[in-house]
């Protein structure tokens, strides 16, 4: 397997398209670490991959426990970086300065936190792979606070792929994709939500983790592919 003897880190690994990766890249044959905030999220994770998977607490939002992590693993070779933030939502004229700056403090900054504080210990000429959100490439009215956070990391990405290489940096662009992110709605609220987002793509249809999993996967592991933004949203991207 092509990924044998090689270590990641998943951030966000402990459910839904990070988790996805995660499994993914362990039946590749990598040895992964899945990290995220709960402990018992993160148990039920590792149980699920099995094999050699580690799993360590993590709040990517606090810089001193990033650095500390990233110090504890010794070197490894490939970053990916799922972790959700503080959503922004609504329309322009009623979005939350409040709302959209926590979003920046939390996902934006976690994502900055952790390719920094993992540059020390990564792989040079391994990989770094951000999960954005399709928002920041496509005109979705009511998504605005959401496109400017990850439009920001898309653009972070862009120019690391310059100044960090030969470590690849790429960005994974997801659409709505059923994970348990909205299982806490109402389970009409949601089906609804589905039903006319899925109407609304060229495929017909809401993602699927594994789709993610397989897409990180790629960008892992095929060594010519760096700086570049993959749209895996069912077409949300294309109008």
């Amino acid at each position: 397997m092509a990924l044998t003897g090689q270590k990641v880190v998943v951030v966000g690994g402990s459910s839904g398209m990070g988790f996805a990766a995660a499994r993914a890249l362990t039946e590749a044959g990598a040895s992964v670490i899945i990290a995220a905030r709960s402990r018992e999220k993160l148990d039920s994770a590792r149980s699920a991959l099995g094999g050699t998977t580690e799993a360590r607490v993590l709040d990517f939002t606090n810089e001193k426990q990033v650095r500390d992590l990233f110090a504890s693993l010794g070197v490894f070779d490939h970053l990916v970086i799922t972790g959700a933030g503080a959503p922004a939502w609504g329309q322009f004229r009623e979005l939350s300065p409040g709302a959209l700056r926590s979003a920046f403090e939390t996902k934006f900054w976690g994502y900055f936190y952790c390719a920094q504080q993992a540059l020390p210990h990564l792989r040079r000429d391994g990989s770094l792979t951000f999960v954005t959100g399709a928002a920041s490439r496509a005109a979705l009215p009511g998504t605005s606070g959401l496109a400017a956070v990850n439009g920001a990391i898309a653009a972070m990405a862009r120019t690391l792929a310059k100044e960090l290489a030969p470590l690849r940096v790429n960005v994974i662009s997801p659409g709505l994709v059923d994970t348990p992110a909205y299982d806490g709605m109402p389970a009409e609220a949601k089906e609804t939500l589905f039903r006319q987002i899925s109407a609304s793509l060229p495929v017909g249809r809401v993602g699927r983790p594994e789709e993610i999993g397989a897409a990180v996967l790629f960008l892992v592991e095929n060594g010519f592919t760096t700086g570049a933004v993959l749209d895996v949203d069912g077409g949300a991207a294309v109008g």
